[in-house]
């Protein structure tokens, strides 16, 4: 009986042992001349639009599982992206007539033979609701998932930072708000 226990116990901490719960790391800086200084005055509030806190399982690979909070994720986004933002020359600020909020979901992780491939989506709406837009983003590492995904965050970033659309939307509040 003892040692059906202990075999229970030993069965029981190798599972819980193998959950992994994955938060954000370090994202590499992106260059201006990738995305140079913006000529316009743009500027933009981000607001954390991800109410889920609980570790959400993303994959389970042999044995074992892989976790994240997208609260935590979309803040880590929400900062990154802000720099970038601030270093080309946006007032990012919570007195910005534009709200843009900022959700991370879907996470995705698959295995290959010689790298990983992460996934996820980015979904950006207007402060009132009456503009969004989502992007499915997909990334590869020969490293590391980590890896994987500071990857995939610096390139959603970058295609953001090019997008006009987003661009604009920020112009467009800078423009209301010294007009009125």
């Amino acid at each position: 009986m003892k040692l059906k226990i202990l075999f229970l116990i030993l069965i029981v901490g190798l599972m819980t042992g193998c959950a992994h719960t994955w938060r954000p790391g370090e994202v590499p800086e992106l260059g201006l001349d990738a995305v140079g200084l913006y000529s316009d005055h743009l500027s933009v509030d981000l607001i954390n639009n991800q109410p889920n806190t609980t570790p959400q399982l993303f994959a389970g690979i042999g044995g074992h599982t892989h976790y994240a909070n997208y609260n935590e994720w979309t803040e880590f986004f929400i900062k990154d992206f802000s720099q970038e933002l601030t270093k080309r020359g946006v007032a990012v600020s919570k007195e910005s007539p534009n709200k843009i909020k900022v959700k991370l979901s879907n996470f995705a992780f698959f295995q290959g033979f010689a790298k990983v491939r992460v996934n996820m989506t980015v979904h950006l709406e207007a402060g009132d609701g009456s503009w969004s837009k989502t992007y499915e983003e997909t990334d590869t590492s020969g490293w590391s998932m980590g890896r994987a995904f500071g990857s995939v965050i610096y390139h959603t970033i970058e295609k953001i930072l090019k997008d006009p659309e987003v661009m604009g939307r920020m112009k467009a509040a800078a423009s209301t708000a010294t007009s009125s």
